[in-house]
């Protein structure tokens, strides 16, 4: 933080945290270890650091009150005035892209939260799904990477891995933990993705255009079928150990089927895969 706590490096975002919250050495270790996860939460988002922080300093320093926050910090966003600031802000940067960039970002909703998201693996979902189309004589390929590069730029997300070829390319991309909550509530205010996971019951109904099936949704066939009209989605996405109820002839405007974070998946589960007519992409692990 804004001092030396050891042989450990300190990072620029910490010193400005440690110096916003007013953090020295009279503070306990544990306060430090806090401050560390909150600050993990920031993820270098500097509207994240200056108004958290600011928050911070205005509370009791001690492990209970920011270990509370800590926990809760979605709800206390929503809750708290000091924080609520970072939220309007957000959304503002939400409503202030560009009408093709919309469904792009609310798409990275599908995925859990500090997932890895591989660049290939989103552009060629959002070219299946229809978000790109060619244009002034660039194809469906490059558009759809310039809408990846263009949401980083806007710290809509965040570049996660670098790899050196003859340039620099960024490979891959996490959301920030508040602009997923952006990400989420927007989509579903548009009824556009249903994120089928712990705590949905059968009075949920799930009859957006793309499911999301976490790895916590514990529930089976008879929850499913109660739970999700099947034949609207348009993509598929299993985080969670492979069912076969999970996929049906129902499907029938399936476009994009990502199995890639699938358990338990083998060849013959797919074997009626070709009656999904419509299907322009399929990712599994075996």
């Amino acid at each position: 933080m804004a001092h030396n706590r050891g042989t450990k490096h300190i990072s620029l975002d910490s010193m400005v945290f440690g110096k916003i919250t007013n953090l020295n050495e009279e503070c306990p270790d544990e306060l430090y270890e806090v401050a560390e996860l909150i600050m993990k939460k920031c993820k270098g988002l500097p509207l994240a650091i200056v108004t958290i922080g600011g928050f911070l300093a205005k509370q009791p320093k001690t492990p209970m009150e920011w270990k509370k926050l800590n926990s809760h910090i979605s709800a206390e966003l929503e809750m708290n005035q000091g924080l609520r600031n970072i939220k309007n802000v957000l959304n503002k940067s939400y409503d202030g892209l560009p009408y093709h960039l919309k469904p792009c970002f609310l798409y990275l909703s599908i995925f859990p939260e500090d997932q890895d998201i591989k660049r290939n693996r989103l552009v060629r979902r959002w070219i299946a799904e229809g978000y790109s189309t060619e244009v002034l004589g660039k194809s469906v390929e490059e558009i759809a990477e310039s809408h990846f590069m263009e949401l980083i730029d806007r710290s809509m997300k965040l570049p996660n891995k670098s790899t050196y070829f003859s340039q620099k390319v960024i490979d891959s991309c996490q959301v920030h933990d508040l602009m997923r909550e952006i990400s989420i509530s927007k989509a579903v205010e548009e009824n556009l993705i249903f994120r089928l996971e712990e705590g949905c019951n059968s009075n949920t109904n799930g009859m957006a255009r793309h499911l999301s099936i976490s790895a916590n949704w514990k529930g089976d066939q008879a929850d499913f079928e109660s739970m999700v009209d099947v034949s609207r989605i348009r993509s598929l996405t299993v985080f969670r150990k492979w069912k076969p109820f999970l996929i049906s002839d129902k499907m029938r405007f399936l476009r994009v089927l990502d199995l890639q974070d699938t358990r338990g998946l083998c060849n013959h589960h797919l074997e009626h895969i070709g009656k999904l007519v419509h299907l322009r992409y399929l990712s599994k692990r075996l």
